[in-house]
């Protein structure tokens, strides 16, 4: 699936939105060889600060961040690309914190900790999916 992903990624660009530091480093070491772009950020209001310099083809958030959370990052996020594709990973999993993520109209949840192989699944998924509409 790595080398699929590699295939349709390498002229994208990605933002990793998440507060644990080395999280983010350790899954930028990754993405960098995938897609031609991967940037991180350690909160929602840097993240948005970039997001606002940049165009991304996919961004990746966590929802529980100081500063500026994942939800109300997706929703500014909303506000500039209704159509982005946005994939949330976080370690909440309670009934009404996932109707509040689904409000926020992601296009996939993934529960922390990832498995790397389901990441790339959902990356690739979603994409696809994006570029089979356009």
């Amino acid at each position: 699936m790595i080398k699929k992903l590699e295939k349709i990624a390498k002229s994208m660009k990605m933002l990793y939105v998440d507060d644990n530091k080395e999280l983010c480093k350790t899954n930028l070491a990754f993405f960098k060889d995938i897609f031609e772009e991967a940037d991180y950020a350690l909160d929602g209001r840097e993240g948005l600060k970039l997001y606002e310099r940049k165009k991304y083809d996919l961004v990746i958030t966590d929802i529980n961040m100081p500063r500026l959370n994942g939800f109300t990052l997706i929703k500014n996020i909303r506000k500039l690309n209704p159509d982005q594709i946005i994939i949330v990973v976080s370690a909440y999993s309670e009934i009404a914190y996932l109707s509040k993520i689904n409000n926020c109209k992601i296009d996939y949840f993934l529960v922390k900790p990832v498995d790397t192989k389901e990441l790339i699944d959902k990356i690739y998924e979603c994409i696809t999916e994006e570029l089979v509409r356009e």
